[in-house]
C-alpha cells in the first residue's frame, strides 16, 4: 500500500484471494494458458511440447494437475 500512497493514490479497498485450479488433462492446461496470456506470456504449444508431453504422463499417470494463484484486488483513487 504504500507504493500506492508514494504514487499519490488513495486505496480504497484492498482484497486478496489465493485460487487453487485443478486441471484433469492436458487439453485443459492447453486452453487455459492459451486463454490467461499472463499466466505464461509468449505460450505456444509448439514452444512448449515437450513440457507438456511430460505434464500430460504425470496426468496419466498421477491424477490431476493442481495450481495454485494469489491475486490482489486493489481499487484506489487519486488523493
Amino acid at each position: 500500500m504504500s507504493a500506492a500512497r508514494d504514487a499519490g493514490l488513495t486505496v480504497v479497498d484492498l482484497r486478496e484471494a489465493t485460487l487453487r485450479t485443478v486441471f484433469h488433462d492436458i487439453a485443459a492446461v492447453v486452453w487455459f494458458l492459451r486463454k490467461v496470456v499472463w499466466t505464461v506470456p509468449g505460450f505456444t504449444v509448439d514452444r512448449y511440447r515437450r513440457e507438456l508431453h511430460a505434464l500430460h504422463r504425470r496426468i496419466r499417470d498421477d491424477g490431476p494437475f493442481v495450481a495454485h494463484a494469489r491475486r490482489f484486488l486493489i481499487e484506489a483513487h487519486r488523493a
